[in-house]
């Protein structure tokens, strides 16, 4: 940029500037996984940062039979998990602290929002590039947020009803972690089944598998959060 306000740190990295927005939390909450493996949290727009002390992650689905649109927490059974949704800042403007507004009048940046602050960034292209535990500063509070996540979507139908009708099955994996402590550990959460229809046909499809074994994974400081 030419012109306009830039905030750099120490080794000269641009934290804040009115091009690119700072994203913040747009809405939080605490879920329980339910029997099947999956709790839904809304269908919001961002990017969503979980917490767990067992293994879990986060999907965003379209909306299929049975199923809403939105964000899908996956992981055990019974798991508690705390979720942070993180996007552009949106609303009313705080009435305190620096704000900082682009060209199209657009709020980049609220000091008086909860932004996203990212400590440690986690990159692979296949599973023992990205995952493993990690250590950090046991006395802050830790989330892990999927900026591309890892996935395994295996498709396969049932027959069901008259002979002409089936299901879909898809089993799903995806990728994210545990927090313990200081320690977070990055894994593939187990498979869940998503069951959608009946469809009609004599024949039906045939199975899929589909994969993705490359991840970028963020561990933000919400601590306060």
């Amino acid at each position: 940029m030419a012109t306009g306000i830039k905030i750099l740190n120490d080794y000269g990295t641009i934290l804040i500037d009115d091009f690119a927005p700072t994203l913040c939390v747009l809405a939080q909450g605490t879920s329980t996984i339910g029997s099947d493996g999956m709790a839904y949290i809304g269908n919001h727009g961002g990017a969503v940062a979980v917490r767990s002390t067992s293994i879990v992650g986060v999907q965003y689905f379209g909306a299929v039979d049975g199923y809403s649109a939105g964000y899908f927490l996956f992981g055990p059974p019974g798991a508690s998990v705390q979720w942070w949704v993180y996007a552009q800042p949106q609303g009313a403007a705080s009435n305190f602290g620096l704000k900082i507004w682009n060209d199209a009048g657009q709020l980049m940046f609220d000091a008086g929002k909860k932004a996203a602050r990212t400590s440690v960034l986690r990159v692979g292209n296949s599973l023992p590039e990205w995952t493993g535990a990690i250590g950090l500063d046991g006395s802050r509070a830790w989330a892990i947020l999927a900026m591309v996540p890892a996935y395994v979507s295996r498709v396969s139908f049932q027959r069901w009803g008259d002979p002409s009708e089936y299901l879909q099955h898809e089993d799903y994996s995806v990728a994210g972690g545990s927090v313990n402590g200081g320690t977070v550990d990055f894994a593939m959460t187990q498979s869940r089944r998503r069951t959608y229809g009946p469809y009609f046909g004599t024949i039906p499809p045939g199975r899929s598998v589909v994969t993705s074994n490359r991840a970028t994974l963020a561990v933000l400081d919400v601590t306060g959060y």
